[in-house]
């Protein structure tokens, strides 16, 4: 569970800081929900000092540890295969006690997935509660 300590008033992007209720980690993420048909929802509804159900995608670069200084990356250890959200296959990896997401076809070419270095350049929020972004319906 995370708590939204703020948002931004973007056009179409914003820029969401979430609170881990159980590790106190600040993730800042990109929320681009908005960018939806009329019909789908997105993400709006989030309240600051709320707390929700948040899953956020990583996006970057998978390396086998063998090939990486861990100091530029964080240490993924994978705890859920071969899962969708919407249409889009992840990974469900943990850091440090956080859990996030990372797109399959970004792990396709690593030796060994069950623990591997990620450098992100970003982090996404992809579901929010029971609501998926509309991008991965």
């Amino acid at each position: 569970m995370h708590k939204l300590l703020f948002a931004s008033d973007g056009i179409m992007t914003r820029h969401v800081k979430l609170e881990n209720c159980e590790t106190g980690k600040v993730e800042l993420c990109f929320d681009d929900s908005d960018l939806r048909h009329e019909y789908q929802k997105g993400f709006e509804f989030m309240q600051v000092g709320g707390i929700y159900d948040c899953k956020i995608l990583l996006f970057g670069i998978a390396y086998d540890l063998s090939e990486v200084n861990e100091e530029s990356c964080i240490i993924c250890e994978t705890i859920g295969w071969d899962l969708s959200i919407g249409n889009l296959k992840v990974l469900r990896v943990e850091n440090d006690g956080n859990i996030y997401y990372v797109a399959m076809d970004d792990v396709k070419n690593i030796k060994n997935i069950n623990r591997f270095a990620f450098d992100f350049s970003r982090k996404d929020l992809i579901q929010v509660d029971d609501i998926i972004h509309p991008s991965y319906l």
